[in-house]
């Protein structure tokens, strides 16, 4: 089994080299992805068999420099900090706490500021494109309230006994989830203070 193959758990030296054509390639473990969740690695190559120890120290120095970071603030933190500073009028930073609550802080909000790079953050933008909810096609019932409740429940506007049909009551139903990709402006305005941190 390769060292990529056991994923960074399973590696017992960093800077894993292996030949690639006709150059050899360095690599490293550089910890979870924090959107999806899966192993990333950095890599560099190199054709001359004598450098291929300073690569692989240059490699180790910065995988270190990445995981220990001079911050441990989360992104959440840091945006709150910046909406309780941030000169606007009172309803764009309610518009702002709001993308920020619903869309930014469920999918970094506990991330170390040091680690969202701009890559994270162009992955994050293309995920909100295809769905608002991220749900990466996984179907899911969209219920219309977190209480306990039966997904088809009729809202009666009569209290005596009465034909539906004619009171025009209504009938609240919980929906299968169908995708809506946010807009490229709309992705761009929830995520503007993400940028500018």
């Amino acid at each position: 089994m390769t060292a990529l193959a056991m994923g960074c758990r399973g590696w017992r030296r960093r800077g894993f080299v292996r030949l690639r054509g006709g150059s050899f390639q360095v690599l490293d473990c550089a910890g979870p992805d924090p959107l999806a969740g899966k192993d990333t690695y950095i890599s560099e190559p190199t054709r001359d068999r004598r450098q291929v120890e300073k690569v692989r120290t240059r490699l180790l120095a910065k995988v270190d420099q990445q995981r220990t970071n001079s911050t441990k603030v989360t992104l959440g933190y840091t945006l709150d900090a910046w909406l309780q500073v941030h000169e606007a009028d009172e309803r764009t930073l309610e518009g702002y706490r709001g993308y920020t609550e619903r869309t930014i802080k469920p999918a970094l909000g506990d991330v170390s500021i040091a680690k969202v790079s701009a890559r994270v953050l162009e992955q994050f933008y293309a995920q909100l494109r295809r769905c608002r909810t991220r749900c990466n096609g996984k179907a899911y019932v969209e219920h219309f309230t977190d209480e306990v409740h039966e997904c088809d429940q009729v809202v009666h506007r009569r209290v005596r006994a009465h034909d539906c049909a004619a009171a025009k009551c209504r009938v609240l139903a919980c929906k299968p989830h169908q995708c809506k990709p946010m807009s490229a402006s709309t992705v761009r305005r929830s995520t503007s203070s993400s940028a500018v941190l």
